[in-house]
Formats: structure tokens, sequence, C-alpha cells
């Protein structure tokens, strides 16, 4: 009988130190990567819009002797199947059911930007599944020029002719990052049947359909009710934002730091909007002292 080499890459993109894997949640598909022992207090991560779980790949690798980290890739984003309605209010309410799926009660929420706002309507509408939040680099107002050039980065890139062409992209879009694999990259494209690499959100289609001039979407109104939501918020919170970003100012992470009753700031050196990938080292640091600091 001859033996069958394991391939060198496994058939499915399995993250260091943790699990990949799918499941039905209400009818809904979902991609998740888990770290850790089930029986460990819960970390749930939640990506930014346009990324993926695969975002936390360093950050659940490292909390994974203490904690059982869960990250899935958001309704519309990555593996995930879509819900029609994509705002943070929906979103948030494909969490408690989630939580129920893997057995979790509570959790500290770490959430980056889109998973950020998330986070913080989770708490405002169901304070007994969070038990602390980490903000990366998202707060109750965001700066205009910021968001405008992620939507531009988005609107110009419709796909991609190989993997290495969209990490030159991409490498020129995010100065702070050391390096841009290309090979890692399926994690957020995927293959049409043409050949070339499309994103596996639908942000930049749905931004090119739009005039962002006319008013026809203004990303603001997804921020309408987030002070009061902020200000509703009784669990220990630690904000986090990019040094270098020019989406989170310093004047906004101060102010939703002071709406926030039990909130704390630091920031990532060397990192802007994406502080989580530009700078993982100092993340995972301010991340786990947090944790260590609410006795989690």
């Amino acid at each position: 009988m001859t033996e069958v080499a394991a391939p060198d890459v496994p058939r499915h993109d399995v993250p260091r130190g943790g699990r990949s894997g799918f499941t039905i949640v209400d009818g809904r598909q979902v991609h998740y990567l888990e770290f850790g022992r089930l029986r460990a207090p819960d970390v749930v991560c939640l990506h930014g819009g346009g990324q993926t779980a695969y975002m936390y790949e360093e950050l659940g690798a490292a909390l994974a002797s203490r904690y059982h980290v869960l990250a899935p890739d958001l309704p519309n984003h990555g593996d995930s199947d879509w819900i029609d309605d994509a705002s943070r209010f929906s979103m948030a309410e494909t969490l408690p059911p989630l939580y129920d799926h893997f057995g979790l009660e509570r959790a500290v929420v770490v959430g980056a930007s889109l998973g950020g706002m998330t986070a913080i309507t989770l708490a405002a509408r169901h304070p007994e599944l969070v038990a602390g939040i980490v903000l990366i680099d998202i707060g109750h107002r965001l700066e205009e020029d910021g968001v405008r050039k992620i939507v531009e980065f988005m609107r110009a890139h419709e796909s991609f002719g190989s993997l290495t062409e969209a990490a030159m992209e991409i490498s020129r879009y995010l100065p702070n990052r050391k390096e841009v694999r290309a090979e890692s990259l399926s994690r957020n494209l995927r293959q049409r049947a043409d050949g070339r690499w499309e994103w596996k959100h639908a942000l930049g289609r749905r931004m090119r359909e739009v005039d962002l001039d006319s008013g026809e979407w203004d990303w603001r109104a997804q921020f309408e009710g987030m002070g009061d939501d902020a200000r509703a918020i009784r669990c220990p919170v630690l904000v986090l934002r990019g040094a270098e970003s020019d989406v989170l100012s310093d004047a906004g992470a101060e102010e939703v730091v002071e709406l926030i009753p039990d909130a704390r700031l630091r920031r990532v050196e060397k990192a802007g909007h994406l502080a989580a990938g530009d700078n993982p080292e100092s993340t995972v640091a301010l991340v786990s002292a947090f944790l260590d600091e609410i006795a989690w």
C-alpha cells in the first residue's frame, strides 16, 4: 500500500496555535477561529470592516494558554454567510445566538473598528454577556479624512490579477505594516472563475454603487446613538488607539474614555488604524495586561 505524504500546507487555512471551523448558527453558516481550552475564561474577538477573524491570529495564540478565544468572521465578511441588514445593531444581535451555540455565558470582547462598534452595541443591549471590552482604534466619532481614505481604497480595487498584485497594493495602503504576505491573502480574497481575486466582503462594491458626495450613503449614520451606548457601558473598557491613526484622533479617543464610566486609554506605538496588524506585539501585551488588571 502506497503512503500518501501529508501536504505541506493544510487544505484549510489553520491559524498558528489554533483551530479553524464552520458551524451553523440560526440557519446561517459561520466561520470561526478558536484558541485555547473550552473551559477557560472566554474572550470573543470581533474583526474590523473588510477584515476577517485571522486578524486575531497573534492575539489568539498568545492568549491560548490562559483563555478560550473565539474569533468569528462577522456576517458579510470572510467565509461567513450574509445578512441583509449590516447595521451595528444587526451585527450585535448575531452574537447572543453565537454565545449560546458555543456555551459562552460572559466574555471579554475585543473589537477593532466595526468589531468595536459591535462590542459597544452588544454591551449596551446585553450587558450580562460582556465582562469587559477592548476597543481597538474606534470611538463614538471618527475623523472624516481617515474614513475617506479607507473608502477610497475599497472603491479603487474591485479585484486583483494575482495575490502578488494585491499584496503590493495593500503594502502601499498600509505603510506601517512590516510585511504583507501574498500567500496569506486567500484569507481575505477569493478567486473568481475568470482567475481574478476579489474581496470576500462586498463593502467596496457597495461603496462603488453610490455617489459618496450626494449623501446617498453616509457612514456617520452608523454612529448615531453611539455616544449614548458608550455611556451605558458598566463593564471595564480598554481603548487602544494606533499612535499614527488618522481615523481615531487623540481627542476622539480621550472623549470616548470620558464617556465610559470605567475606561482607560493606551496607545499602540508604530501603528495606524489597523493597530493589531501593524504592531501585534504591542497589541498583545496591552490586551494581556488589561485582562490581568480586571482579573479575568
